[in-house]
């Protein structure tokens, strides 16, 4: 099995020399004969004879040299046409210069009259061009049949006829290991329908989608239309509900990768496809016009600390870090699993990356002043918190210690070992708080505004809403439900949040190095808010399910601690622009503080938090005032 392995591309190039060089032989002949009329004059008659034979090593030799033999003919393409044409081409001219200009300078001979060039170099590209096409166009024909035999290919109706619709078909007829028939493509473009693409019929639009796939008994449906937007998808998955047919998409544009197949993408739909909000893709290092900012640089060749790189903020950060290639990567968690597997993934995803794992607690002061001594990182992403609403607001103590005091002395650490940048991660919930988790959040970006005063290390700050898929949010949760088939539970039918994708925020939080300045909080432009019972219709379509119908929505009323909206900034802030057209900088009137004061507020945190529940909201919100000085105080009562 082996030598048969080892000898069949060299039989098969064989056979492809074979045949070319017939070609070559042939056209040459026949462009004596023709342009003479078949009376080959005796000037001429030795070349007659010499020229073909000549042509054969010749145009194989010169064709080789062009990389024409590297081509597979059964994929044979545009670029592989354009080869075979600059190999035919250059062997014509060159046998004319040399018969023409070289050779009669030695030897007496006529050259080569130009209508028997023209007609050899003719010949030569539509023989050779014909053999290829032929194995590419027989294998169309055969690939079909036999699938239909076979009975393995599965039938596919693509909704979409343009440049994707068309390279899926051609994929399918070149791989056979996809097992796809495609069978036709759905399209509303009137100019389409009852045409075809690559061999394949525009059947009709997508107001007779189902209909048609019945008819043809297809199994699947590929929407192939990568920029379809959120309101097109909504609609084609409310028709295809309760068919039986299995309905997928292409990725978006920027998730598709050029010179790879597209079938293999294909994916069910998602959410994010159908949410209605386009996501925001943020430049690393890119050239683009004009000209944004971009983190390369200040990332590259640096050792960065990733805090909570094992949750799902921490671990895409890590990604997208990895990407613009830090010296070293820390991957610092209190969770010994997540951190084994964000390690792993990195490794394998970047095996070049030197990356080190710590396992420590953000609220061990003493280990975390050894990790800063030890690694001497040049930056800092903040990413561990406490994150859950109602078991913050459960558990108080845990979230104020976790969420403020740990960062603030995080932030004294950075400043004593003179980190460059510190990037903390925060929350809409921290606008205006009405609970002990967006409390805590809050406190921990005025403490590091206040460092930001009197230090030379630049404190970052970067708000931004929820996460789609995060743990512990609504879609995973609405996932859970909707597999036990319901009731799907919402707190209130008008309640709102801010959504953006797990990369997005990790991208905004990488980009902010490259447009932030000390004691900044940075905003993303989020788009509008999405409806909560809204987004628990979508998902229940997705599953092929009614709403109310085979998926009940109940609505609980809110948690503890939950408000009907949130929002990205309080009254007494505003929002200005930055030098990214897609983030925007949190203008307030905080006043400058000095270290001393910055101590006392801390000190006067640690102190409440062994008090009562009640105790620490009011020392927590004497905490606010002082920090927040200049500024209206809101009055919530824990309870709230």
């Amino acid at each position: 099995m082996v030598t048969k392995r080892l000898q069949f591309p060299s039989v098969y190039r064989l056979g492809q020399l074979c045949l070319d060089g017939t070609v070559a032989w042939l056209a040459c002949s026949l462009a004596f004969l023709l342009r003479f009329e078949a009376d080959i004059p005796s000037s001429h008659d030795d070349l007659a004879w010499v020229l073909p034979l000549v042509a054969i090593p010749g145009r194989l030799a010169i064709q080789a040299g062009f990389g024409t033999y590297q081509q597979i003919w059964r994929l044979f393409g545009f670029k592989d046409a354009l080869t075979l044409f600059n190999g035919i081409t250059f062997y014509s001219l060159l046998v004319l210069v040399v018969t023409r200009l070289l050779l009669p300078r030695v030897i007496a001979v006529p050259g080569i009259p130009l209508g028997v060039s023209t007609i050899d170099w003719c010949f030569c590209l539509m023989g050779m061009g014909a053999l290829r096409y032929c194995r590419r166009w027989s294998l169309r024909r055969r690939r079909p049949r036999q699938c239909l035999e076979s009975g393995a290919s599965r039938r596919v109706l693509l909704v979409g006829a343009g440049f994707a619709g068309a390279q899926m078909v051609l994929e399918s007829r070149q791989n056979r290991s996809l097992q796809i028939e495609v069978v036709g493509f759905i399209d509303d473009d009137p100019t389409k329908q009852g045409r075809k693409v690559e061999g394949v019929k525009v059947l009709g639009d997508t107001s007779r989608l189902v209909s048609i796939a019945r008819g043809l008994q297809v199994e699947q449906i590929i929407l192939s239309m990568p920029s379809a937007p959120a309101a097109r998808l909504r609609q084609l998955v409310h028709q295809v509900n309760r068919s039986g047919l299995t309905l997928k998409t292409l990725p978006g544009p920027a998730e598709i990768l050029q010179d790879k197949q597209l079938i293999p993408q294909a994916r069910d739909l998602q959410i994010t496809d159908i949410l209605g909000r386009p996501e925001v893709y943020l430049n690393f290092s890119e050239q683009l016009c004009p000209p944004i900012p971009s983190a390369h640089d200040q990332v590259h060749g640096q050792v960065v600390l990733v805090t909570g790189a094992g949750g799902t903020i921490g671990s895409e950060l890590c990604r997208q870090l990895a990407r613009l290639r830090p010296k070293l990567l820390l991957l610092l968690g209190r969770g010994e699993n997540s951190i084994f597997h964000i390690e792993r993934e990195l490794r394998a995803d970047f095996p070049e990356l030197a990356l080190a794992p710590i396992i420590a607690d953000i609220r061990h002061h003493h280990r975390m002043a050894s990790v800063f001594h030890t690694w001497r990182p040049d930056l800092v992403f903040h990413a561990a918190a406490h994150k859950h609403v109602p078991l913050m607001q459960a558990n108080p103590t845990e979230a104020i210690d976790n969420n403020a005091i740990a960062s603030a002395r995080l932030a004294q650490l950075s400043s004593q070992f003179g980190i460059k940048t510190f990037v903390l991660i925060s929350t809409d919930k921290a606008v205006t708080p009405s609970n002990f988790m967006g409390l805590s959040k809050r406190l921990a970006e005025l403490l590091l505004q206040a460092y930001a005063t009197h230090s030379p290390t630049r404190f970052l700050t970067v708000r931004f809403g929820n996460v789609l898929g995060s743990r512990g949010s609504v879609v995973p949760l609405f996932k859970e439900q909707i597999a036990r088939g319901g009731p799907v539970t919402v707190t209130h039918p008008k309640m709102t949040r801010y959504f953006m994708t797990i990369p997005e925020a990790s991208r905004l939080v990488v980009q902010s190095l490259a447009v932030g300045e000390s004691g900044q909080i940075l905003v993303l432009d989020m788009g509008n808010p999405v409806k909560i019972v809204d987004l628990a219709v979508q998902m229940i379509h997705l599953a092929g399910c009614i709403p109310d119908v085979d998926i009940p929505i109940q609505f609980v009323g809110l948690r503890p601690g939950e408000k009907l909206h949130e929002a990205l900034v309080n009254p007494h802030e505003c929002l200005t622009t930055t030098d990214h057209p897609k983030i925007m900088v949190v203008k307030n009137g905080m006043a400058d503080y000095q270290a001393q004061g910055v101590l006392r507020e801390l000190q006067a945190l640690v102190a409440a938090k062994e008090g009562q529940e009640q105790a620490l909201w009011q020392a927590c919100q004497r905490c606010l005032l002082q920090l927040e000085q200049g500024m209206q105080p809101w009055v919530i009562s824990p309870s709230q």
